[in-house]
């Protein structure tokens, strides 16, 4: 560990050694406090790992981050933001204050096919560490690591920046798990959620369909309509949905069914556009077959990701020093909400690979689960946790840094 600002000679002969013994020391300080709470925090992703919750039923894993991190002096607000399973934990005080950010929900049937529960390792070892050297370099700042539910669902972080979580917060960082090589935070698509729903009325199936309204024909007049709209949309958006409900039996005309589609777009203009031109096929769908539609829009709609290259470049350069290997990779188009958060501060959601050479294996697949509590998997989370919190070291220590990563804040921030 690095000593004590109080243990004056000894720390005059670290800064007087010249910028690589420095950066040397830090790494080693790092390496040391990960050392120490190995056990502890793999122990705990496991557990997360071996008992998948779905969004907004995280209660196991938001306790057990939250007892933790108690457990290594941060101060918590439970239940923050009065949102049931997220959590807050802070240490130090004032400004700068770093946030890194912890996801932990499962996926239905798969359970951690996403690996959130290496996330949460990520976000818990990082703080920790920085927590410490803040502690042994008496460096000024905060650092915070705030537990973020239901990313697979409606996305809390938008309910939490809506409540104001990120007020006080100056950068966030996260990283998260991939079937592709260790990269840098990515330009990522905006999303939409809908369902819908057709009423029509029933009737017997042989005797006298002529009498029924078909709601199910109207769903897939839906999909017809979206199939032929894909002709006409740029290769950067998505459109795809699945049918949730298409009647109870083939004998009865279906008077109700529903669907649930996702659209995406990199850019929000064009994904409103979208919304419009759907919104117009599911009502050409109910006129066609005499129904009634309702669409619903579900909270929250993802903003697009926008990517802060100075924290980038800084990952990028200790993922090589630390072996990943990492690859600067085009934009994608999966979508997060932690696109919003791109837009009220500085913030990076970075890449690792826990799937080594197998490329047959896909993320949001139950092998990519098996994957998320592999010895590789967890080996490659404490090596991202150590960067993202040497660059939380960085922010705090380097006023020329924090500059450069403002500068390359696309979004006016009041507080600076």
């Amino acid at each position: 560990m690095f000593k004590r600002a109080n243990d004056g000679p000894k720390k005059e002969r670290i800064i007087k050694a010249g910028k690589k013994n420095t950066m040397e020391n830090l790494k080693t300080a790092i390496d040391t406090c990960y050392a120490s709470h190995l056990k502890e925090i793999e122990h705990l992703v496991l557990q997360i790992h071996d008992n998948p919750e779905l969004s907004e039923e995280e209660v196991l894993a938001a306790q057990a981050q939250a007892d933790f991190l108690e457990t290594q002096g941060f101060t918590l607000d439970r239940n923050y933001k009065e949102i049931k399973t997220a959590f807050m934990a802070s240490a130090g005080e004032g400004s700068p204050h770093i946030c890194f950010m912890s996801e932990y929900d499962a996926l239905p049937g798969i359970g951690h096919g996403c690996g959130h529960n290496l996330i949460a390792g990520v976000a818990l070892s990082a703080g920790i560490i920085l927590k410490q050297l803040i502690s042994d370099c008496r460096l000024k700042g905060r650092v915070s690591i705030m537990g973020t539910p239901a990313e697979e669902k409606r996305g809390c972080k938008i309910d939490l920046i809506a409540a104001g979580a990120l007020e006080d917060v100056d950068v966030v960082l996260m990283a998260h798990p991939s079937d592709h090589s260790t990269s840098q935070s990515m330009e990522e698509s905006g999303i939409m959620q809908f369902i819908i729903r057709f009423t029509g009325k029933t009737a017997h199936a042989a005797a006298s369909p002529e009498k029924g309204l078909n709601a199910l024909d109207a769903v897939r007049l839906l999909f017809s309509g979206v199939d032929a709209w894909r002709q006409q949309l740029p290769e950067t958006c998505r459109i795809h949905g699945v049918i949730k409900d298409g009647g109870k039996a083939p004998n009865i005309i279906p008077d109700s069914a529903m669907a649930d589609f996702y659209l995406r777009a990199f850019d929000m203009d064009f994904l409103m556009s979208m919304k419009k031109r759907f919104e117009n096929i599911a009502q050409g769908a109910a006129l066609m077959t005499d129904t009634k539609v309702w669409v619903e829009s579900v909270k929250n709609a993802y903003k697009p990701g926008k990517p802060n290259q100075e924290l980038n470049q800084e990952f990028m350069m200790l993922a090589r020093e630390y072996g990943m290997e990492p690859q600067w990779l085009e934009r994608s188009r999966a979508s997060s909400d932690f696109g919003d958060v791109t837009y009220e501060v500085p913030a990076m959601h970075a890449f690792f690979n826990i799937t080594g050479l197998n490329t047959n294996i896909v993320i949001h697949s139950r092998e990519f689960a098996d994957c998320a509590a592999s010895s590789f998997a967890l080996e490659q989370m404490g090596k991202t946790a150590r960067i993202l919190s040497q660059i939380g070291y960085m922010y705090l220590s380097s006023e020329d840094f924090r500059k450069k990563v403002m500068g390359a804040f696309p979004f006016k921030k009041t507080r600076v």
